[in-house]
């Protein structure tokens, strides 16, 4: 599930041609690391929403726990203040790849990262450092894990399983699944967050399969960030994944390319992951 801390993330200045590879506005563009690839909007925001199509995943590494998790939500990165704008509130789909090998090897980081978590309200600074830790221990065991499953010696216990969930999550709270419902590959998904000045509310909605789920979240603490997301675990490796593109994103009723929204990118073990660039309301992460 969408274990979130964009608190830690790094700002960096990258080529555009390096960053996006259907090309960019400017030559030069800054990126943000962490564990997000996409656009962060700060300010004050009432709802964000976006529209786009669940990608097929591929393992490609059976010894690692890797995800792929599309969302949209409210809070989550440092506002204008530059403080913590929490909770973060989200709505999206993870995949994830995960083999029994995958997943014992996971759990030492997970256990770390679930510490970080109880951590992010009182010290946001600490929580992304052990944040941080978790998922070095994560990259770790799973480098040593996904070699043994390389040579073989493993068997079927490296047999990485897809799965699929749609879910909500209030952070730093747990996040829950819609075990009720289905999402696959190709299904046209709708998300949309808002605040009425005293509850969340989550909307998940697949398009294809004619589903809606809706979540309320009761919270006098307003937004102050808005994101449209794709987001990995950590900076472990990335499964392989078609291109997703979100359209029609909606901030407060206007396009995303109407804000002076910050580009986030995942600079995970196998790879860079990168937004491109924000045309009027959408964009691609290839």
């Amino acid at each position: 599930m969408a274990v979130t801390l964009a608190v830690t993330a790094a700002s960096v200045v990258v080529n555009a041609a390096d960053a996006a590879a259907d090309g960019a506005a400017e030559p030069y563009v800054r990126l943000y690391l962490g564990n997000w690839a996409g656009y962060v909007v700060r300010g004050e925001f009432r709802e964000v929403s976006a529209t786009w199509v669940q990608p097929r995943v591929d393992c490609l590494n059976p010894g690692i726990l890797q995800r792929v998790v599309p969302w949209v939500g409210l809070n989550g990165a440092n506002g204008l203040d530059g403080q913590v704008a929490l909770p973060l509130v989200q709505t999206g789909v993870e995949s994830l790849c995960a083999s029994d090998v995958a997943v014992y090897a996971a759990l030492p980081g997970l256990q770390v990262e679930s510490a970080a978590a109880g951590l992010a309200y009182a010290d946001p600074d600490l929580a992304g450092t052990v944040m941080n830790a978790g998922g070095k221990l994560s990259d770790l065991l799973g480098a040593a894990a996904d070699g043994l499953c390389s040579l073989g010696l493993l068997g079927g216990s490296c047999t990485p399983d897809t799965q699929v969930d749609g879910w909500w999550e209030r952070y730093p709270d747990a996040p829950v699944s819609y075990d009720d419902v289905v999402v696959r590959p190709g299904d046209i998904m709708h998300s949309v967050v808002s605040w009425d000045g005293g509850r969340y509310v989550m909307t998940l909605e697949n398009r294809t399969a004619k589903w809606s789920r809706t979540t309320v979240s009761v919270s006098p603490v307003p937004a102050h960030t808005a994101e449209i997301i794709v987001e990995g675990h950590l900076s472990g490796a990335l499964p392989g994944f078609d291109p997703i593109t979100f359209t029609d994103i909606s901030i407060d009723g206007l396009p995303l390319a109407a804000y002076d929204a910050d580009a986030y990118g995942i600079a995970a073990t196998n790879r860079l992951l990168t937004p491109g660039p924000i045309d009027g309301t959408s964009f691609t992460i290839r």
